[in-house]
């Protein structure tokens, strides 16, 4: 069961919103679509659920067209709310599943479900207006997720969250790939993405300029990062390695991109005669500086 966009082109008058658009979502797996405001992430999510037909180019599930009946098989959660206001979350929740085709007894249990895995319980009873945003968010969430998509398309599904709520949120989403459904989501979170995708599809001016494996993408970077903390935190001995690009990480400690010709064993041992080194571990690039290699750090 595979998501394949396939040279997918659509405008809106003069503006090209998305331009030969072409990617594959394995079945079962968590794809990361990235890109700054504007790349065409949120039209290419509304031609996948028929919201806007492409202008060229065609989009399949598991080899077939994908048609209004096709469609109805998947969960979307859009970029705006899509919830009644004035109607009770449980209540909302057994309608919106019950239009996917299950029966009432059976869109309630499941309702029920999502509820107790999205910490909603206290919220049940209340009317969706009633919610804070982040709250609204979960919900909307459980509606994409209750009737067990076989594909699911998030737009942006952590906006709004608070740190406890955007756990929750990822644990609920674990546990629907777990369960076998395909997702797509669109997030601007970098470390978000790295932690739960197994595929990455990075947009930038309407435009595909990288897809795959998040473990290809990094392999094909051929890059090594380091993590570095000193316990003096002076780091101006970087100085005197030419080429280096740093960013702060947690902690106090720094992530530097290698480049290439230069060997990371100099490096620590430059750091050790500067000072204590408390942390150091060598590694693949983040999904950061990969980013930011491809499209600049303008739109980082």
């Amino acid at each position: 069961m595979t998501l394949a966009v396939q040279r997918v082109s659509k405008a809106f008058g003069p503006v090209k919103a998305v331009q030969d658009v072409s990617f594959t979502v394995p079945a079962g797996r968590v794809c990361g679509l990235l890109g700054s405001n504007g790349a065409g992430k949120t039209t290419t999510m509304r031609m996948i659920m028929r919201i806007f037909l492409p202008d060229q180019g065609e989009i399949r599930w598991q080899g077939r067209p994908v048609t209004d009946a096709v469609r109805a098989g998947f969960g979307y959660l859009p970029e705006e709310r899509g919830l009644y206001p004035k109607m009770q979350v449980r209540e909302q929740l057994i309608y919106l599943t019950q239009l996917k085709g299950l029966t009432r007894s059976e869109a309630a249990r499941r309702a029920d479900l999502w509820i107790d895995r999205l910490d909603l319980g206290e919220y049940a009873l209340r009317k969706v207006e009633q919610l804070s945003k982040g709250n609204q968010q979960k919900v909307q969430f459980a509606a994409a997720a209750a009737s067990g998509p076989e594909l699911c398309i998030l737009d942006e599904p952590f906006t709004g969250l608070d740190p406890v709520n955007t756990m929750v949120m990822e644990q609920a989403f674990r546990t629907l790939a777990g369960e076998g459904t395909t997702i797509l989501f669109s997030s601007h979170n970098m470390d978000q993405v790295e932690a739960l995708c197994d595929d990455v599809v990075l947009m930038h001016r309407s435009r595909v300029v990288l897809s795959g494996s998040l473990r290809d993408v990094k392999r094909a970077a051929r890059r090594q990062t380091v993590r570095l903390r000193l316990e003096s935190g002076d780091y101006g001995f970087l100085r005197e390695f030419p080429g280096l690009r740093t960013q702060s990480a947690a902690a106090g400690a720094i992530e530097i991109s290698i480049p290439d010709g230069l060997d990371p064993n100099r490096l620590l041992a430059r750091a050790m005669a500067a000072g204590t080194v408390t942390e150091w571990s060598l590694g693949e690039p983040s999904l950061r500086e990969i980013y930011i290699e491809k499209v600049g750090g303008a739109d980082a």
